[in-house]
């Protein structure tokens, strides 16, 4: 057994932390979406939920979290939605120790949803739950924490994807990936259906080897999901990852936000062998956004509708609030033009690009640099 499972090393609780923070995004905007009714929540590899040194892991947190927002708003009278949890772990002992955790803890009750365990392996539960993606139209969330390599194929995820009501968030260790690339079969298998041998002999440091991960699972789904990576180095040169699909725009959106709560300064990565929370750090506050200003500027040369705007910051993996910085400070210098769609200035300070302003689809004003 990894000592990881067993006392969750800083990696292993930044891990979590993203879990949570992206899941309490995630459930409290789909707890009181209309049309919704259940949402099925999934941890592959569970644990027994709880490390020696009293530490939670990924299962309780889900539950807690699920618990919270769901008493919330109920005292509020918003109607909830019912989420349903089902945990697994090839191990039986962890299974039997989580629920019985979960029991005298009172983490859940049936008002909430089902509660479902399993001891199954992987690729048994794995069909499962593509069989009932195949007769469901249920919101999920999957969360996979593997013990190994052998078990994940990014064609399990494509299939887990194709619903497209699914969001997947998958740990890699990277590091051993990277490092033994050409010698442990399953690790050769594992990133040969996703790169070519060219693209595995150019990655030229561990974090390269990373994006190059992301763009290959982007190119194997076809650019019909949306693919991100969050780095997590415990270590020099020692890096692992998490890997985050949606088809959604704004499920893409709300793991930015996750990932920008953690790493204020470049929402990519968060080091613990300088003890600060990413990976480049300029010992700022501020968030570098140069790289992003010169992609808006050449974008911006044309007028934008909010709506494109809009997207364009967030496939560029920044927040809309970085995007409203730099447009006012280019209004400031006089070098920016907004027009609205009837045809006259907008109110200064006035871009319209917020998740709220574009949802409908509706163009409310036009950008170009002056």
């Amino acid at each position: 057994m990894k000592d990881s499972q067993i006392n969750p090393q800083e990696h292993s609780e930044i891990k979590v932390k993203l879990l949570k923070l992206y899941l309490e995004k995630y459930i409290s905007i789909l707890s009181l979406a209309k049309g919704i009714n259940e949402v099925d929540v999934y941890d592959l590899f569970c644990g027994e939920g709880l490390y020696e040194n009293g530490k939670e892991g990924s299962p309780v947190i889900i539950l807690k979290l699920i618990k919270e927002i769901f008493y919330r708003n109920k005292i509020n009278n918003n109607t909830s939605v019912k989420f349903n949890c089902h945990f697994n772990d090839i191990e039986l002992n962890k299974i039997e120790k989580l629920s019985e955790y979960i029991k005298n803890k009172k983490i859940h009750y049936n008002e909430i949803g089902t509660l479902e365990f399993y001891n199954f392996d992987y690729q048994t539960l794995k069909n499962s739950i593509l069989q009932n993606r195949k007769i469901s139209k249920k919101k999920s969330f999957i969360f996979i924490d593997p013990y190994g390599y052998k078990e994940i194929s990014i064609n399990d995820i494509k299939g887990l994807l194709s619903d497209y009501n699914t969001e997947v968030l998958l740990f890699i260790p990277t590091q051993f990936l990277y490092r033994f690339k050409n010698d442990a079969k399953c690790v050769y298998d594992f990133l040969h259906e996703i790169l070519t041998d060219i693209e595995i002999g150019q990655s030229s440091s561990g974090i390269d080897f990373i994006h190059k991960l992301r763009g290959g699972f982007e190119k194997k789904l076809e650019k019909k999901h949306y693919v991100d990576s969050f780095i997590i180095s415990r270590n020099i040169n020692q890096y692992f990852a998490l890997f985050f699909f949606t088809s959604h725009l704004y499920g893409f959106e709300k793991f930015l936000e996750a990932k920008w709560q953690i790493d204020e300064e470049e929402g990519r990565g968060w080091n613990s062998t300088f003890n600060k929370p990413n990976l480049f750090s300029l010992n700022s506050n501020r968030p570098n956004t140069d790289q992003f200003q010169e992609k808006l500027l050449c974008f911006l040369e044309d007028y934008r509708t909010n709506i494109e705007i809009h997207k364009f910051t967030i496939e560029n993996r920044h927040l809309t609030k970085h995007t409203s910085f730099i447009l006012k400070e280019f209004q400031k210098e006089n070098k920016l033009e907004v027009i609205l769609i009837d045809g006259t200035p907008a109110r200064k300070g006035s871009f319209y690009i917020g998740w709220n302003e574009v949802k409908t689809k509706k163009i409310k004003c036009k950008i170009k640099l002056k």
